[in-house]
């Protein structure tokens, strides 16, 4: 699974520390480096030759080794104020020729050829599932000579929450994807933290440190990115030492591979976050408790936070640079976050500015290239403001740091902060939290906030900040073609050229292309925040009188992280989807739209895969996922009639339910036809990395609890909630099955539902699905068109009932789910759910259903339905 490091010798690492009576001193030498010790080489010391070899190699590894004699490549220099720049032409032996400055140069090259030539389009998938390389034969040529340089001097990638989100579980032939991937998209500044444990504990092991005592740090390995920034430690480990040796393999892996296409990667920095052992090696050192994380109890938090001030934090974090490039080599950008969702202990200006001083210095003194990348988010909080935020970035110079403004598509802080202060900055586009799927991005401020905003300010890069990748594609393709042009998008003539070049022949289609305006048009103007997630992933509470169904606020951190106690209070508190202008009627149009065109090409063609199915299953899991947000809606508000009165049989709650676990049961079913919505993938993968059986059982562990409970005790839960086939028709369904049980079983039997019990019970339920062991599909099951017909045809095709339209007029009274407008817009799937319901008599189209439809009034705009008897 993992490949050696080979022709990396290992460092002979010798004690740095002498003990003496009154603590630890550091030793002039902290080790010995012998001369012939290897790491892999940074990308500045590439040759041309090497270059060009590292461009093949991306051509081959994408199209196959029968392609590669249609490309001649060769490499150029930069002019002077220019960043990264290719050039493509025609040879004149007719090849293909791409010329570019580095590695990363030559594959966007190759790909820019791709995308404006071919109509062919890379993106994520499974196993290759999210391409289009059918290309024309013969291929294109090049008329005139192009040369194209980028807009900005850094196109960065990732979160440091992606490491845990996404890539995991991520062996060489994945990561070798990604880079191909990356390096295609132009991207030169990559995150690189797979491994740093290793590095981690031969450090403090170095210093005297146990084994035992270091697995006290560190979290599991789906946990990884919140125990490295100082949030959690211990939770779901231990992390032996031949998974920190196997993971620093595939890091050297990694390393080789980006340093030959000429990118930076990034690597760890020294925050301070350290093992509670280090106050035994080093008595007297000053440590800070930090405050609990997100509810986790003291047996997971506690995390200890070396005071930067400190007169041993320099020489630690000298010591774990040097470690670090002895074992990893260095491009000399480090990733640094000291108070990532903390808050420091001093809002002093000079305390600040000491703290930031000396986590530069500790760079510095074993890196004087050494470059401080930070990101940005930190500053979100309230505690920090211009007279906190400027001392603490002036005492770093602003040649030897970058800042990730890491939500700028929604909240900048630059403009907030006057650009930093005059530190650079990276235009970040971070759209995405826990990996919950929504159809989102806000392509309108993608496609004009670079260009514009780098003309006002110090930024000097675009970046992709996602906690997890896999979904959106569009999104993320557009948003890295702004660091290669230095004008606004235009999103419509965008939109056709990306529905050609992701279908192939298919995007031809009038209804995909249809299908993409309604799209852009809906969803595709809306950022995370601003989307509704649905209810489906939601652990279900009891609905009370008083509240209105509805579920925490999606994409707002603030409202986010509370404990199973807390759930009365936050599950159904959202933003009302009255409010939301989310589109959903245009989804559920573009659905429609994309079956009928996914008709018309399996008519072309034995069947359909590949992009067009991976976005078949996508927009129509979003049109169930919300459909069965309001089917919740209507159950619950049966049950609230049956409790403000009594007088329910409890037939509606009866009718409605059915309907709701029946598309549950649709909404798997659709997810399997497509192998990127699979839970056994995820499992299986994980499990891939145990040596033994004890050790595969802990990985499927941290798999399961970190999309479902995430904590022990259902901490965060759900908020890394992913829609896959398994995990919605065992775990989703087991729940509100469960819930809708209870609700039965309370009006069957007149007594009302003790919530602590249920919550109780619902826990220990969830507890038991995360520690079994099951397997899951890994083999996606063929069909997704005629899977897909025949639930359009479900819901969102209009019944038999008759309706009479009444234009522009309201009922304002005799709402069936009172105080809680239905996702719902389309009018063909309102009619689909009045059918549902029992008592529906009609309904009116900004989302109520009626059980009357007396005293109506004139409303422009609103329409009412009534049901034809």
């Amino acid at each position: 699974m993992n490949g050696s490091a080979s022709g990396y010798v290992a460092v002979i690492l010798l004690c740095c520390f002498t003990s003496l009576s009154h603590g630890v001193v550091f030793s002039e030498d902290r080790w010995l480096k012998p001369e012939s010790a290897e790491h892999p080489a940074p990308a500045a010391t590439q040759s041309p030759g090497s270059i060009v070899q590292a461009g093949y190699g991306v051509i081959q590894r994408m199209l196959g080794e029968e392609y590669t004699g249609n490309f001649t490549l060769c490499h150029i220099e930069l002019n002077a104020g220019e960043n990264d720049t290719f050039e493509l032409r025609q040879s004149p032996a007719g090849q293909i020729e791409i010329c570019g400055t580095n590695g990363v140069a030559l594959a966007k090259g190759f790909y820019w050829y791709l995308r404006k030539y071919c109509n062919a389009t890379v993106t994520w998938g499974h196993h290759g599932t999210g391409d289009n390389l059918e290309l024309p034969a013969p291929l294109p040529a090049v008329a005139k000579t192009v040369r194209v340089s980028s807009s900005v001097k850094w196109r960065y990638y990732m979160n440091v929450c992606t490491v845990s989100y996404s890539s995991a579980w991520w062996d060489w032939r994945r990561w070798e994807r990604e880079i191909d991937w990356m390096a295609m998209h132009g991207i030169n500044l990559p995150l690189a933290f797979t491994g740093q444990e290793y590095v981690v504990a031969e450090y403090y092991l170095s210093l005297g440190m146990t084994e035992k005592e270091l697995q006290a740090y560190f979290s599991g390995p789906a946990f990884l990115a919140w125990n490295r920034m100082g949030n959690i430690r211990g939770w779901a480990g231990p992390l032996t030492p031949d998974n920190r040796r196997a993971q620093f393999e595939l890091q050297l892996q990694s390393l080789v591979r980006m340093r030959a296409l000429g990118m930076t990667p990034v690597l760890s920095g020294f925050s301070g976050h350290v093992p509670a052992a280090l106050a035994r090696i080093m008595p007297g050192v000053k440590l800070t408790l930090s405050h609990g994380w997100n509810h986790f109890n003291s047996t997971f938090t506690g995390v200890r936070l070396l005071d930067p001030t400190d007169k041993h934090f320099v020489p630690l974090a000298k010591g774990y640079y040097e470690m670090q490039e002895s074992l990893m080599g260095t491009d000399h950008v480090y990733n640094v976050d000291t108070f990532n969702e903390m808050v420091p202990s001093s809002s002093d200006p000079h305390y600040l500015a000491n703290t930031s001083a000396a986590v530069y210095q500790g760079m510095h003194a074993a890196d004087p290239q050494g470059v401080w990348l930070m990101q940005g988010w930190l500053f979100r909080n309230s505690f920090w403001t211009e007279k906190t935020v400027k001392p603490y970035l002036d005492a770093v110079p602003s040649s030897n740091m970058i800042i990730l403004d890491l939500y700028t598509e929604q909240s900048p802080m630059w403009s907030r902060f006057d650009s930093y202060y005059g530190k650079p900055f990276i235009w970040c586009m971070l759209h995405n939290f826990g990996g919950r799927r929504s159809l989102c991005g806000n392509l309108s401020r993608i496609a004009t906030g670079p260009a514009a905003d780098r003309l006002v300010s110090t930024m000097n890069g675009i970046g992709l900040t996602p906690e997890a990748i896999e979904q959106n594609p569009v999104v993320y393709e557009m948003m890295l073609e702004t660091g290669w042009t230095t004008e606004a998008i235009d999103v419509p003539s965008w939109i056709t050229d990306y529905v050609y070049g992701r279908y192939g022949a298919a995007g031809a289609n009038p209804s995909l292309q249809e299908a993409w305006v309604q799209l852009t048009e809906s969803v595709y103007q809306f950022n995370f925040g601003q989307t509704y997630l649905g209810k489906l992933h939601s652990s279900p509470r009891i609905p009370s009188v008083k509240q209105t169904w509805e579920f925490a606020e999606p994409g707002n951190p603030s409202t986010m992280g509370y404990t199973r106690k807390e759930h009365a209070a936050h599950h159904y508190q959202t933003q009302r989807t009255e409010n939301l202008g989310y589109g959903f009627a245009g989804v559920t149009s573009a659905w429609r739209l994309m079956v009928s065109g996914a008709v018309a090409a399996q008519a072309k063609s034995a069947s359909i895969s590949g992009p067009l199915s991976y976005d078949l299953v996508d927009v129509g899991r979003q049109v169930l996922v919300d459909t069965h947000a309001d089917l919740v809606t209507l159950a619950s508000a049966a049950y609230i009639r049956w409790k403000k009165n009594g007088t329910d049989t409890g037939a509606e709650l009866a009718a409605v339910g059915t309907a709701l676990l029946t598309i549950i049961k649709d909404i798997d079913s659709l997810l399997l036809t497509d192998p990127n919505y699979l839970l056994g993938n995820w499992l299986e993968t994980a499990k891939s990395w145990g040596t033994s059986d004890v050790e595969r059982r802990r990985m499927e562990l941290n798999a399961r609890y970190q999309v479902t409970l995430w904590g022990p005790g259902g901490q965060i839960d759900d908020y890394a909630e992913k829609h896959w086939a398994g995990l919605v028709g065992t775990y989703y369904y087991g729940r509100w099955n469960m819930w809708l049980t209870t609700l039965q079983n309370a009006v069957k039997t007149g007594k009302h539902v003790d919530t602590k019990t249920y919550s109780s019970e619902l826990l220990s339920w969830e507890q038991n699905w995360c520690q079994s062991n099951e397997s899951h599909a890994t083999e996606h099951a063929p069909g997704v068109v005629t899977v897909s017909q025949h639930l359009v045809r479900t819901w969102a095709i209009a019944p038999p009932t008759q309706y009479k339209l009444v234009p522009n007029t309201v009922v304002s009274k005799f709402d069936i789910h009172a105080g809680t407008a239905l996702v719902s817009r389309d009018i063909a799937q309102m009619k689909v759910l009045c059918d549902l319901e029992p008592l529906c008599v009609g309904f009116i189209s900004t989302g109520y259903l009626k059980t009357a439809v007396d005293e109506r009034k004139a409303l422009q705009g609103c329409d009412l339905y009534v049901k034809v008897a």
